[in-house]
């Protein structure tokens, strides 16, 4: 049976990219992570099938995953059987995939897990040229940090709490860097 598009997280609130909004809302229990400015990627991968990247809009993507990318998610997820799907960024010049959600696993819906107990289920510790799982980010100066890249494709951070189940957008915040040149409404 066809794997099917999942409507996962989206933001739809931000927050200001400072110190002060930063710590309040780690100190809410939530975590943050980067935010990377590439083609969501919402991928299919099942032991015997061909696996299907998913956009934003639930539309396969036009370009295939690249070979090397579907090597390297076989070999990091325990795929036993039916659909798994994954969360990513994919940045398709480079050649990279960065993971972040796990939205079904083994043919088990996820929904009724937090992220927390959902991110446990990504590989955290691994060496790929093509993927990488993004880290949580618990402090105020590793957030700061990641706001202070140069990186093109670092967009900023995106917030997440760790006590909802499900992928509820209310469950998700943004937080974009700051642009040189850019103002803020006062």
């Amino acid at each position: 049976m066809p794997s099917v598009y999942i409507k996962a997280m989206h933001p739809k609130t931000e927050i200001s990219p400072t110190r002060a909004s930063i710590e309040k809302i780690l100190k809410m229990g939530w975590v943050g992570q980067m935010k990377v400015h590439g083609h969501r990627a919402q991928i299919h991968l099942h032991p015997k099938e061909e696996p299907i990247a998913f956009n934003r809009q639930g539309k396969p993507h036009k370009k295939l995953l690249p070979p090397e990318i579907v090597t390297e998610l076989r070999r990091l997820f325990h795929l036993e059987k039916g659909w798994s799907v994954i969360d990513s960024e994919w940045l398709k010049p480079e050649n990279k995939l960065y993971i972040f959600d796990v939205l079904k696993y083994n043919d088990k819906i996820l929904r009724g897990l937090t992220y927390e107990k959902r991110y446990e289920l990504l590989p955290k510790y691994f060496i790929s040229p093509h993927v990488q799982a993004l880290p949580v980010l618990t402090s105020v100066e590793k957030c700061m940090d990641v706001l202070a890249r140069e990186e093109e494709f670092v967009e900023g951070l995106v917030f997440k709490s760790i006590t909802t189940k499900g992928f509820e957008d209310t469950s998700i915040v943004r937080c974009r860097k700051k642009v040189p040149g850019s103002f803020s409404k006062a």
